[in-house]
């Protein structure tokens, strides 16, 4: 198993959260860490240490939220789930907890689906 850290999962959180907001507004509301740095993280770049955990703080999540466990093989594969979640946490129209909510469920009955657990009557 290897950790790897989820870009993808941060920038769709901060997206998601941030709405219709701009960067700069963002910023200041997080404080400590500039438009252009939201913008790069937006984009998939890894935040140093200390912005990472402001924003943790700012998103209101666990930072070890982000850190996800693959299989050696599998870590540059994105899990269906996992892109599913992303267009979910991604989406305008949802708030976060709502996204939230709808990735659980999600995972949830694929998860029973996979199992066998699900299927017909």
């Amino acid at each position: 198993m290897t950790r790897v850290f989820d870009t993808e999962y941060l920038a769709a959180l901060i997206k998601t959260k941030r709405g219709n907001r701009g960067l700069r507004e963002i910023a200041q509301e997080i404080g400590g860490v500039s438009p252009s740095t939201l913008s790069r993280i937006e984009n998939g770049k890894v935040p140093d240490m200390d912005t990472f955990l402001r924003i943790c703080t700012w998103l209101q999540v666990s930072s070890e939220e982000f850190i996800k466990e693959t299989d050696d093989q599998q870590q540059n594969e994105i899990s269906t789930t996992d892109r599913i979640e992303g267009y979910l946490r991604a989406d305008r129209e949802l708030t976060p907890e709502m996204a939230d909510a709808l990735a659980k469920l999600m995972k949830s009955a694929y998860r029973a689906a996979t199992e066998g657990k699900l299927g017909p009557e």
